[in-house]
């Protein structure tokens, strides 16, 4: 299956020390990869249907932008041949703008029949992929949740849209959701892992599908309640303002 990573901090972080061990630890799903992250407040994306570890080294792309990225958050996302996303344009992160920010999602796990949902925005993502479709229905909802009530805070906006989602498309959800400056995190089904970690400029958050975590510290893991539709985090800087069950 395919991995999920992201980094939130309270400046601008370059992921030299990070990425390139979670392309190391995902190396197994080997069917592209993809980058996003922020620059002046806007969602930029990188993606390369190469594989992202080959003959014992990280591809030089990956490498690179571990190296030149200076961004608060960062989404990164592995590719495995069963998600369907064998062409670069298909890989995560996609971007759309929304509620006046640019965001960012990533997205693991199998949801039947989601790739029949038609959008109701004025942008689609031209795509065929359920990532594609299901960052479009929790677009569409929080637009309309925020039309009907202009004070709904983002959280709540998105707390209802998951609820709703898994009431009409109900499936295996873990992803992320970003704009430059909060990270919502979502998992029904897999556990995902996080640390707040210590760095020269402060401090970082770091979360992953990767069952062991990123290094040997002590990653605390996030496993969605069984008697619950799953768990939501909101992330802002290096630390988790809310993990809440949905």
């Amino acid at each position: 299956m395919c991995d999920i990573f992201a980094i939130s901090a309270g400046y601008n972080y370059t992921p030299q020390k990070y990425l390139p061990v979670f392309a190391e630890r995902g190396r197994q799903n080997m069917d592209g990869w993809g980058v996003g992250f922020f620059r002046d407040d806007q969602a930029l994306v990188e993606k390369s249907s190469e594989q992202v570890f080959s003959q014992d080294q990280v591809h030089e792309s990956f490498q690179r932008l571990a190296r030149v990225i200076d961004s608060r958050i960062i989404i990164s996302h592995i590719n495995c041949p069963k998600s369907g996303g064998h062409h670069s344009a298909q890989l995560h992160p996609f971007k759309l703008p929304f509620l006046d920010h640019q965001w960012l999602f990533a997205q693991v796990g199998i949801i039947a029949n989601i790739n029949k949902y038609q959008t109701q925005g004025t942008t689609r993502l031209e795509v065929d992929i359920a990532a594609a479709r299901i960052f479009e229905y929790l677009r569409d909802q929080m637009v309309k949740l925020h039309n009907q009530n202009p004070y709904i805070s983002l959280y709540t906006a998105l707390h209802i849209s998951i609820q709703r989602i898994l009431a009409d498309y109900p499936g295996n959800y873990a992803f992320f959701l970003a704009n430059e400056s909060v990270l919502f995190a979502f998992c029904n089904f897999r556990q995902l892992m996080v640390l707040k970690e210590s760095e020269s400029m402060g401090d970082i958050m770091l979360i992953t599908s990767i069952r062991e975590g990123l290094s040997d510290k002590s990653w605390h893991p996030i496993i969605p309640d069984p008697l619950s539709q799953g768990e939501l985090l909101v992330i802002a800087g290096p630390d988790v303002l809310y993990a809440k069950d949905i």
